[in-house]
């Protein structure tokens, strides 16, 4: 349930270049120096070189250009479209062989960048007046709403493009705090990237937010990159009761059980109200995020399997419910398995059973570092 969105650059640059095998030519004195990347940031130097020449003295063909400059008449022509493509040079168009001119920085601002600022102004100014038409309608939904004529209270949104639009729109308007629950283990690479952007615009505004993972994230590479570059509070649970975001005390997006794409907006107050309080409780159970386990986190981990030893459940069963790969949860039963002295998992299952029965039995020294 991420939503994330890209822009990229109106206008490609593409660096112009020195000849890698051309013989010096004579430097005038006259010539200006090259100025370096750091003035004038993605051109290439030789364009940067003549576009300062013609600045310093005025129009001239490139022909002479390429003298002035000690450069072939190739370099000088590379040089010369790039400054073009940014309408920083210019000719007579009945005279090729004419002198060039120098057009302002911001005359080629103008003419590149100032329509398409137009467009997204007006565009913005669209967007602004179909919300306040939207926004008109509020008052009437609520009112609705508050006399128990309308079920949009819970809703269940089957579309996963309007669920992330829904979800960013949320994001967008918080103001307060985001309480996240994300069980399974590290989150997808690709969840977070998209996640990033839109929870440091959060915290910027000041929105508080609080994420709750499964132990098993600790070890996720992704999810630690996450937790230090967003600087949310993080804290981890051996076990968590599902998927959930809440939005500023009013609004709730949960799973969908039997439909991973679709989900359920909750904005009825009471039922938010006793979802953050379930939040609230299990935050208080939870450990801070850190990348190795303590060793409180590792004992509720191995409490976990022997819980479901004792049930019967499979290996399958048991990895899902952890968030862990099945790999790693049978290596972490294997190693039950040997502190029990068991051969079998039924049998493991049954001294566990009797562990449980009778409080004053140890229990083996827990032995697991890591998922």
């Amino acid at each position: 349930m991420d939503n994330h969105s890209e822009t990229g650059t109106l206008i490609e640059v593409r660096p112009g270049g020195e000849p890698d095998s051309a013989p010096p030519g004579p430097t005038s004195a006259a010539s200006p120096p090259v100025a370096t990347t750091g003035e004038a940031e993605g051109f290439a130097p030789t364009a940067i070189g003549l576009y300062t020449h013609l600045l310093r003295h005025g129009p001239a063909p490139l022909t002479a250009l390429a003298g002035a400059l000690g450069l072939t008449p190739e370099g000088v022509r590379k040089a010369s479209l790039e400054l073009s493509r940014h309408r920083l040079l210019t000719h007579a168009p009945d005279d090729p062989d004419g002198p060039w001119h120098a057009i302002s920085p911001y005359a080629a601002a103008a003419e590149i960048v100032g329509p398409e600022e137009s467009r997204l102004r007006r565009r913005l100014e669209d967007l602004e007046r179909t919300r306040a038409r939207l926004d008109s309608l509020t008052p009437l939904y609520e009112d609705a709403r508050r006399g128990g004529t309308d079920s949009a209270a819970v809703e269940t949104v089957s579309s996963r493009d309007r669920v992330m639009l829904l979800i960013s729109d949320a994001a967008a308007r918080c103001t307060e705090e985001v309480l996240t629950v994300q069980p399974g283990g590290g989150r997808p690479a690709g969840h977070l990237e998209r996640a990033l952007p839109r929870d440091l615009e959060m915290l910027r505004r000041g929105v508080r937010l609080h994420t709750l993972y499964q132990h098993t994230a600790r070890y996720n590479p992704g999810t630690q990159e996450y937790v230090v570059e967003a600087g949310a509070e993080v804290r981890t649970l051996g076990e968590l009761f599902g998927k959930m975001v809440v939005f500023d005390r009013s609004l709730a997006f949960l799973p969908v059980w039997d439909d991973p794409d679709s989900a359920v907006v909750l904005r009825e107050p009471s039922a938010v109200a006793f979802l953050r309080s379930v939040f609230t409780h299990v935050w208080n159970l939870a450990e801070p995020f850190s990348t190795s386990y303590t060793t409180a986190t590792s004992i509720q981990l191995r409490d976990s399997i022997a819980a479901r030893l004792v049930t019967g459940a499979k290996d399958e069963q048991i990895a899902r419910r952890l968030g862990m790969s099945l790999r790693t949860c049978r290596r972490h039963i294997a190693q039950l398995m040997e502190e029990l002295g068991a051969e079998s998992r039924f049998q493991a299952g049954y001294l566990l059973a009797l562990q449980t029965r009778d409080p004053a039995r140890p229990t083996p020294p827990e032995t697991s570092t890591g998922p």
